[in-house]
């Protein structure tokens, strides 16, 4: 294991992440726009999502939420489980799903090449976790293309809803530094 300092977007896919404890407390925070559970509404959340080419969904109660307002995610990442309980998975229309390990406190290559499968996968595309997929949100904002908004949920609090871009990208990548970095090699 190593620790890293500039990660290139083009290599995202060839590491795995550890989570520090100090970036944990400072991922605590929403890392976008953060629209309150008394406050999410379809029109809400359109008005927040249009012109987003594809739309991503992290977690089984965001994903559910989005999907009960008429909002089907093009890409749904969920564990089954809802504030670490086990929950069924939310009911939507899937064209692709895909399977991934991912461990609490990380990101897991496997879990990477589920997300890299996902973009031109035919959509809706469900990632079934086993594991852990919060920290998912940030590899997702690093590898999908402009246009695509990307949605979590904030605990006890509402969602939070971050358009990719240049900006939002380089924030993920820099969040993606500053934790324990592996190399892993194939074969």
């Amino acid at each position: 294991m190593r620790r890293t300092r500039h990660i290139k977007s083009t290599d995202i896919i060839k590491y795995e992440y550890i989570l520090t404890e100090e970036l944990r407390e400072v991922l605590k925070e929403p890392l976008g726009l953060l629209v309150s559970n008394d406050s999410l509404t379809y029109e809400e959340i359109a008005r927040h999502i249009d012109k987003s080419e594809i739309v991503v969904t992290v977690g089984d109660a965001t994903t559910e939420r989005l999907i009960s307002l008429g909002v089907v995610p093009s890409v749904q990442i969920v564990d089954g489980r809802e504030m670490r309980i086990e929950r069924d998975l939310p009911i939507s229309k899937i064209e692709t799903q895909l399977k991934a390990s991912n461990p609490a406190g990380q990101i897991s290559r496997e879990s990477l090449m589920a997300l890299s499968t996902a973009i031109k996968a035919r959509k809706p595309v469900r990632i079934i976790i086993d594991g852990e997929e919060d920290l998912l949100t940030l590899p997702t904002i690093a590898l999908f293309p402009n246009c695509t908004s990307v949605l979590y949920g904030q605990p006890g609090r509402g969602a939070v809803i971050i358009k990719v871009d240049q900006r939002s990208r380089e924030m993920a990548i820099s969040f993606l530094d500053k934790m324990v970095i592996k190399c892993v090699h194939d074969g």
